[in-house]
């Protein structure tokens, strides 16, 4: 028998396989990995940049609300009444500095019933006219707050050119942008139009008549405040653009805000064009980010601008490639480790297996006395034992593995159901509250606009105090929406000093409505008591007390709201003389979706979280909630306050 080549050996084919096998998997695990990890990276970083569009729109929001406060103020004003009526512009002209100085604005004009301007914050022309559409709407009772597109005729009215100016800046990725800049508004290569946060109010004498209107302006170009702020809150960069043209951001380009630089074509396309939001990579000035756009729109609806937020690409590429070398360099070190053992394992295997092959080749030479001891005490036979020991182990591993796959999918089943129910607050939140919510407003404002008739002064009042507490509840379910605050006990809360009695009389009077139609008394026994709370999370746990008294008590009942003083604490008692609580229930009535298995529950309808909102508000501010209760004899919800 001659010699084998090294290449055939059962041992060299045994460490080939070996090395086959441990390469096949980290092959596999390492593609997969990567593909996996640069997959949900990018997505995890197009979610957040979306999020963060997201906030960016909500700061532009918050940033018009206030300008609407401040131009609502004015325009509300006996004194800014009482000027126009007398025409006394030295009282105009003090009124609309001021107006502009209150809300940090650029500029403020009072026009009068005809639309004509009779006073202007940064000038002394007058008797001309000035963003028409939007004052022939607020001469029609409408009030409005939107961004709006400033002409140059406008910018130079109000002295700001320097302010405005936006000086283009062509690059070799884009050098145009659309009709909003192009047609008659570049002058030696710089813009003059601008883009504004605008808030306009009808101006409305004594009797309701208009005489006039006001509108107060913050001009956007080159006024950094909001990308900044955006910035410091989302740590991405963002960028406010007058159609395609940059005129606030915090990209930089040679180490300047890139302002005067335009947008890319296929972003511009999208966005400005088709109207759509843009999500995605894109160039950025002269980088690739991960970007997302949204279109900015005038009060009538036309696209007039973008907003983008966005992080370079540049770290994030870095970061994957770093992780991808992490990645390579473990499989090759696993692969070693594995070359190394395969050595040692084969060295193992292959020695009883030249012991039979010494035997063989003796018998083979005649010597037909030569035994070997092969039999079920030799090397095999101990292998086959273990064999057998090992499928032994095996098998009950098996029933281990399987007991717990059970226990993994009962677990996942309970995970499954939790998520479903998350999803039922959601769907119950947005579809039963905030859709009913949104048209409620919308008919309010029908009304307090003057589209369904005139209103007397008393039923304006009365809409308005409607409308201010929609606003209220609009907030408090926006913030209902974030369970895992709830869950983690991570309620927001604004602290400040509360008038008890005021609020319970607040809360009393925008319940009021929904008592009269059940002809039911309500009546509260409140001292003038101050304490430290969250002024909207204590309304919106007594609103939901309350309004769950008059749901639950009969016709011509009774709801009694009680609060004293009681050491360094507040104790507040909201009694009816409804059905009242099975006792069965009581300690599960503040339970997360919970409800109460009775016919009333059944034509009352509710999602089973506002009681349970209640005690995590309540709990939150150092307190504790809970619930006495007699069948047929109406129920006590107890609230104790820290009142510091």
């Amino acid at each position: 028998m001659g010699k084998l080549p090294s290449i055939k050996k059962f041992g060299t084919k045994l460490t080939i396989y070996s090395i086959v096998v441990a390469l096949i998997p980290i092959l596999i695990l390492g593609i997969v990995s990567i593909n996996t990890i640069t997959k949900t990276m990018d997505e995890q970083a197009q979610e957040k940049i979306n999020s963060d569009l997201s906030t960016a729109e909500g700061f532009m929001e918050d940033q018009n609300d206030k300008l609407s406060t401040v131009c609502k103020y004015a325009s509300n004003s006996k004194d800014t009444i009482n000027a126009l009526k007398n025409d006394n512009i030295s009282k105009l002209k003090e009124i609309a500095l001021l107006t502009k100085k209150s809300g940090n604005a650029d500029f403020t004009t009072i026009f009068n019933s005809k639309g004509q301007v009779v006073v202007r914050s940064n000038s002394n022309i007058s008797n001309d006219t000035e963003l028409l559409p939007l004052v022939k709407k607020a001469l029609n009772g409408k009030s409005i707050s939107s961004i709006e597109l400033l002409n140059e005729d406008i910018i130079k009215k109000e002295n700001l050119e320097n302010k405005t100016r936006i000086e283009i800046i062509e690059s070799k990725n884009y050098k145009s942008s659309g009709n909003l800049i192009t047609n008659n508004s570049v002058k030696n290569k710089s813009v003059e139009k601008a883009l504004a946060l605008v808030s306009i109010n009808p101006i409305k004498d004594e009797n309701g008549h208009i005489i006039g209107a006001l509108i107060v302006s913050k001009v956007l170009n080159k006024d950094n405040y909001l990308v900044d702020k955006i910035k410091r809150d989302t740590k991405d960069t963002a960028t406010i653009f007058l159609d395609g043209l940059r005129i606030s951001t915090n990209v930089k380009e040679d180490n300047k805000r890139a302002i005067g630089t335009f947008v890319s074509e296929e972003v511009y396309n999208k966005v400005i064009k088709k109207g759509e939001t843009y999500y995605g990579k894109a160039f950025v000035v002269n980088n690739w980010y991960i970007t997302a756009y949204t279109p900015i729109k005038n009060s009538d609806g036309k696209i007039i601008g973008m907003l983008y937020v966005g992080m370079p690409e540049k770290p994030f590429i870095a970061l994957q490639n770093s992780i991808k070398n992490s990645i390579f360099g473990v499989g090759i070190l696993g692969l070693l480790i594995a070359l190394m053992v395969s050595f040692v394992i084969n060295d193992k295997i292959t020695k009883p297996l030249k012991e039979l092959k010494k035997g063989a080749r003796t018998i083979g030479k005649g010597n037909y006395n030569f035994r070997v001891n092969v039999n079920t005490n030799d090397e095999f036979g101990e292998l086959a034992k273990a064999f057998n020991k090992m499928a032994d182990e095996i098998r009950k591993s098996n029933e281990k593995l399987k007991k717990q796959a059970e226990e993994l999918e009962k677990s996942y089943n309970e995970l499954k159901e939790l998520d479903k129910l998350k999803s039922d607050i959601v769907a119950i939140v947005s579809h039963e509250l905030r859709t009913p919510l949104t048209s409620i407003k919308g008919y309010v404002e029908l009304v307090l606009d003057g589209t369904m008739g005139a209103i007397t002064e008393s039923q304006k009042k009365c809409l308005e105090i409607a409308n201010k507490n929609i606003d209220r509840l609009k907030r408090l379910i926006d913030n209902m929406l974030d369970l895992s605050k709830i869950e983690h006990g991570e309620l927001e809360m604004h602290m400040e000093e509360i008038n008890l009695k005021e609020l319970v009389e607040n809360v009393v009077d925008t319940l009021k409505p929904l008592a009269d139609e059940k002809n039911i008394n309500i009546i509260y026994k409140i001292n003038d008591i101050i304490m430290k709370g969250d002024k909207d999370r204590i309304t919106q746990v007594l609103t939901n007390l309350i309004e769950n008294a008059i749901k639950f008590s009969p016709v011509n009942g009774k709801v009694e709201i009680q609060a004293l003083k009681e050491g360094n604490s507040v104790h507040i008692k909201i009694i009816d003389n409804g059905p009242g609580i099975p006792k069965k229930d009581l300690d599960r009535i503040f339970d997360r979706f919970y409800q109460v298995d009775s016919p009333e529950k059944r034509i009352k309808g509710g999602s089973g979280l506002g009681l349970a909102v209640c005690k995590s508000i309540i709990e939150t501010h150092g307190g504790t909630i809970w619930v006495e209760s007699k069948l047929g004899s109406g129920s006590v919800f107890h609230i104790i306050i820290p009142i510091n």
